[in-house]
């Protein structure tokens, strides 16, 4: 069955081949048949004027043609393979010169001249200048010649030549271009399918290497690799293989990445809630509102994940609800700024902000989430005692110079202009190998591992920012740590 495509292959090329044989036949058939036939003539109109020359050079004035001539005539006559007849020019025949098959010398009247009025010579032509005995009709081609003597018309020949010659040739012409052609169009066949395995085998090789690996990804081995050869499209395809094979392998560490850390993420507060409750009931611990508030923490803190759960479902499946409305974007990020103060102070981290009013067409709650997600992100990844900025600025003009310092730079890249977020920590910044994935899904870098979550909020702010006609992008400061942009469109 693998072999199935290279045979066909083989097959196709000695069949286009075969049909260039074929209408090369054809033309050469048609137009070939064409200039034998024109060679033919030619040839045969040289002989005749061969004839009309030996005439006129063998006449004497004023008796014309003595036995001499004739005899010389009948030898031309015989190397052109041609009948002869002269007539005189009140149409009276004077002589034949049978040259055609025989081989005999002139006929005339007892073997000799024949004179005017006179008849045919044995097996020579009547006067008429019908064939002689011995030639049915159509086995002869006659043509007429005047002889011009010094100027001068002095008798008119009839020159007969043999058809069934002509038609040997040409057969003989044809069979041999035919069994030549024959001949070529098997060996072009033979050779073209020959190559066509060859070639094939070369084209089909890495498209079996490829079925064999697209089975084993399919078993659940997402390992294996093809090695792409030369630079065509099936070197292309088995780079698009392995790319997708990069991604399923990571898709599926990712899912087993997700699962532990959902299950991490769920069974901390589960346990620590359980402990409590157990502790309430045996009367280790007082029901105080301080015991009861850490199982509400515990409570809060699944309520989250199952919110950022349920947010990432909405942005996947397209049903999110966005309102826009013009609003200022400065005020939005003080607001997350001022709703984050009390964490980054826990940690210890100052957290700076330099906030400049721009209005987009944005929803408000939604946008609140974006700066949130973004805020948390940089508090976990950064140390004690750093530093975290937010800045807010416009895409191009003044308002862009104030916010540079904060990294809020090369805002313009589509020819709007834009309002733009930026938020940038001094933590160690983010590897390059993790930079294209930071905003999918589950996605946690190897730096990641030891905080807390699923990898799920940036994930939902680029899905927010998106929702609402921005864009969202991450890179590494100049001075090291994390920049995350958001531009989101002017209102008006």
């Amino acid at each position: 069955m693998r072999r199935g495509l290279r045979l066909r292959l083989a097959l196709t090329h000695a069949l286009v081949a075969v049909v260039a044989i074929v209408i090369v036949a054809v033309i050469v058939f048609v137009v070939g048949g064409q200039r034998f036939d024109a060679y033919l003539n030619q040839v045969q109109g040289a002989r005749n004027q061969a004839v009309v020359r030996a005439l006129a050079q063998t006449y004497t004035a004023p008796d014309g043609w003595d036995a001499n001539a004739v005899y010389t005539l009948s030898r031309v006559a015989m190397d052109n393979n041609v009948d002869v007849a002269v007539y005189s020019l009140d149409g009276q025949l004077q002589f034949t010169v049978q040259g055609r098959h025989y081989g005999r010398g002139m006929m005339g009247n007892g073997g000799g001249m024949m004179g005017s009025g006179n008849g045919a010579g044995a097996g020579g032509l009547t006067p008429s200048g019908s064939p002689s005995p011995g030639y049915g009709a159509g086995q002869f081609k006659l043509q007429t010649y005047p002889v011009v003597v010094n100027g001068q018309k002095v008798a008119t020949t009839e020159i007969y030549s043999n058809v069934g010659m002509r038609q040997a040739a040409e057969s003989a012409y044809q069979s041999a271009l035919t069994r030549n052609l024959i001949i070529a169009a098997v060996a072009a066949a033979v050779v073209a399918f020959l190559i066509s395995l060859f070639v094939s085998r070369r084209i089909t090789a890495p498209l079996e290497e490829l079925t064999d690996a697209a089975a084993d990804v399919a078993t659940g081995d997402f390992g294996v690799r093809v090695a792409p050869r030369g630079n065509d499209e099936v070197s292309a395809l088995a780079a698009a293989f392995n790319a997708m094979a990069d991604r399923l392998a990571r898709d599926e560490q990712w899912r087993r990445d997700m699962t532990a850390d959902l299950s991490h993420e769920l069974r901390t507060p589960l346990a620590t809630i359980q402990t409590r409750i157990e502790a309430l009931e045996d009367g280790v611990l007082p029901a105080t509102p301080e015991n009861l508030r850490v199982i509400g923490a515990e409570v809060e803190r699944l309520g989250r994940l199952l919110g950022a759960l349920r947010n990432l479902n909405e942005l996947e499946s397209e049903d999110l609800d966005v309102e826009h409305e013009q609003l200022d974007l400065a005020e939005v990020a003080a607001d997350a700024v001022a709703r984050a103060d009390a964490a980054y102070l826990a940690k210890g981290v100052t957290l700076e902000s330099r906030l400049l009013p721009i209005t987009v067409k944005a929803d408000r709650d939604r946008l609140l989430q974006v700066v949130g997600n973004l805020l948390d992100n940089a508090l976990k990844f950064t140390p004690e005692g750093g530093r975290v900025h937010v800045a807010v600025g416009e895409g191009d003009g003044p308002a862009a110079d104030e916010a540079d310092d904060m990294s809020c730079h090369g805002f313009d890249i589509t020819g709007k202009r834009w309002a733009v977020l930026a938020v940038r920590d001094s933590g160690t910044g983010i590897d390059p190998v993790d930079l294209p994935f930071v905003f999918d899904r589950f996605y946690r870098s190897r730096s990641a591992r030891a905080t807390q979550g699923v990898g799920l909020g940036l994930a939902i702010a680029r899905g927010l920012v998106e929702a609402q006609g921005g864009e969202i992008e991450a890179a590494n400061g100049p001075d090291g740590g994390a920049v995350f942009t958001v531009r989101l469109p002017r209102a008006g």
